[in-house]
């Protein structure tokens, strides 16, 4: 994979261990990936699962709070965290020879999470502070929001991974311990090991820090059924603090693992992500409408959303960026298919995006834990590239007729509160 091979391992607890070394690196990322995030929490409790990325920083029944902090610190370590819709990451980069010191911080933070309620009413102030700074001053937040909202309703994926601000404002400290005792445990945690690591060191380090962790009494529960909303109604309009408007558009569409995903990843590039990409040349170039056009389908477990999202000139409309969207569909499912040079092009976008990813210790250990986090399935993203390689024209197509149809589709209009004010006759 990095070096030419990644080593997997699970202990009897259920771990599961990836070791990737890499001789060319210098540093090592240590990564544990929790296979749950916003998607699995329970109704009227979201951001619980983004609560406890916090919490995980804060004091054990071991450690005072911040130690955690001060002792990666000592060990020349940076670290992070992210929380998503189907998992939790937690990244370290550390030199080598330190893992066994990470790896005992980890597994007490797996295992031994103190929940002081004023302590979480503490953390909890900050996560809205973060809410209301990312997303309701942010009007591309604001409007990503409203899209998922729509495509997915009450389903899994249709709250923001952050949380609802009327749930946060009801968490308390026994909603995060629930969510911590649910979901993590050595059974659903993949730690991640890439770079300059010697395996048989790693492994031994690691055997000894949570190997005593014991199994959970019982498995974590099943994700709840995704029951979704019928789309392809009139676009949902949302009035925005901005000086231009936005259209944001989705396609409901397929899981990571499914076959089409490759193809419509391929479709993207070929729609937007680069100046010669159709949406982008008819927004920007031909018509005049947008500033920026950007577009994307991400990984996810469950059925994803096909993305684009368009940031319009000032003085321009959303429904006229919409008009010219559905003439750049049309053409490409009836009478202007994909070209070689467009298929080729995404391509070689997609696999120098992946190699420049691949480059560093940190990417590795990222490509490798997402896919062993939402799939249990490292390999499952070695596999993924090698569709990638393979998609054609006829597969483009092909998907582009499944799945770009009204019946998956989905639109928000984001109308700028400075520009459509400015023109409103006086009463």
């Amino acid at each position: 994979f990095a070096g030419g091979f990644a080593q997997q391992w699970q202990l009897t607890n259920g771990l599961r261990v990836v070791l990737v070394p890499d001789a060319k690196a210098r540093v090592v990322a240590y990564q544990t990936w929790i296979a749950a995030g916003s998607a699995d929490e329970v109704k009227g409790a979201t951001g619980a699962a983004h609560l406890l990325e916090h919490l995980m920083f804060k004091s054990t029944e071991t450690q005072p709070a911040g130690a955690f902090d001060r002792m990666l610190e000592a060990f020349g370590a940076s670290a992070n965290a992210t929380t998503w819709l189907d998992w939790t990451a937690f990244h370290e980069v550390i030199l080598p020879g330190r893992v066994a010191e990470v790896a005992a911080l980890e597994a007490d933070r797996l295992h031994r999470i103190r929940f002081d309620p004023p302590g979480v009413r503490a953390e909890l102030a900050v996560v809205r502070n973060e809410r209301s700074e990312t997303v309701d001053d942010d009007p591309d937040a604001i409007l990503c929001e409203a899209l998922y909202a729509a495509a997915y309703g009450d389903a899994p994926y249709g709250h923001p991974t952050i949380g609802w601000d009327r749930d946060l404002a009801r968490l308390r400290a026994k909603q995060a311990k629930a969510f911590y005792g649910r979901h993590y445990s050595p059974a659903t945690a993949w730690v991640v090991i890439a770079g300059a690591v010697e395996p048989a060191a790693a492994l031994t380090a690691v055997v000894a820090s949570y190997g005593p962790i014991p199994a959970p009494k019982s498995p974590a529960p099943q994700r709840r059924k995704a029951v979704y909303p019928k789309l392809g109604g009139a676009p949902k309009v949302v009035r925005i603090d901005a000086e231009a408007d936005r259209l944001m558009v989705g396609w409901r569409t397929v899981p990571a693992d499914h076959p089409d995903h490759p193809a419509l990843t391929v479709l993207v590039e070929v729609l937007a992500n680069s100046v010669s990409a159709r949406v982008t040349d008819a927004m920007i170039q031909q018509h005049r409408l947008a500033a920026h056009v950007s577009a994307e389908v991400p990984a996810t477990r469950d059925a994803a959303l096909l993305e684009l999202h368009i940031e319009l000139l000032p003085g321009k409309q959303a429904a006229e960026a919409e008009r010219v969207l559905g003439e750049v569909l049309d053409g490409l499912l009836k009478d202007h298919p994909v070209s070689e040079i467009e298929l080729a092009g995404a391509r070689n976008r997609l696999l120098a995006e992946r190699y420049a990813a691949l480059a560093s210790a940190d990417g590795q250990a990222d490509a490798l834990g997402m896919w062993a986090a939402i799939f249990g399935d490292p390999e499952g993203y070695v596999r993924w590239w090698q569709a990638v390689r393979t998609v054609t024209i006829a597969d483009v197509q092909r998907v582009a007729k499944r799945w770009l149809v009204a019946t998956n589709r989905v639109a928000v209009h984001g109308e700028a509160e400075v520009a459509h004010d400015a023109v409103e006759p006086k009463r």
